[in-house]
């Protein structure tokens, strides 16, 4: 018996095969993160940062898809680290964000791994059923009132 069949129906849902495929996939890429001591939460908060020098904590958390305390804890941690600093936001109230020139580095091996990982992950699929898997995931992910309906109807 292989793994999914052992959860009959149940293994055949595309919500529970996109987990489980998630689940392995998250697993290789923290083995490969460990080496930073990074896990992928940090390691997508040095990348955003990198991309959006000068954000708030609000908008990494936004982006993290974290709630405030969570999106502090990271950036405090990466602080700790020596990858991010904070600086005088627009208000007193706020903070900018920046990478350090070793979180820069950082994030130029973060980018690096992630590629690795990501040929090593998905080498089983060729070229056009990895083309079609992100458009169809990105398809997914701009369809947020998918849910709202799915509770919709079972409230």
């Amino acid at each position: 018996m292989d793994e999914l069949s052992a959860f009959g129906a149940l293994g055949a849902r595309l919500g529970f095969l996109l987990h489980y495929a998630d689940v392995a996939g998250m697993a290789g890429l923290h083995e490969r993160l460990a080496v930073f001591d990074m896990t992928p939460v940090r390691a997508t908060a040095v990348v955003y940062v990198g991309l959006h020098q000068g954000c708030d904590q609000m908008a990494l958390g936004r982006a993290l898809g974290v709630n405030r305390a969570r999106a502090m804890k990271v950036v405090d941690e990466l602080e700790a680290r020596g990858a991010v600093e904070r600086r005088s936001g627009r208000d007193r109230r706020s903070n900018a964000l920046h990478l350090t020139p070793a979180g820069a580095v950082l994030r130029g091996r973060i980018e690096q791994v992630t590629l690795e990982h990501d040929e090593a992950f998905f080498g089983a699929l060729t070229a056009k059923e990895r083309d079609d898997l992100r458009a169809l995931l990105a398809k997914l992910r701009a369809a947020p009132d998918a849910v709202e309906r799915d509770l919709a109807t079972t409230l």
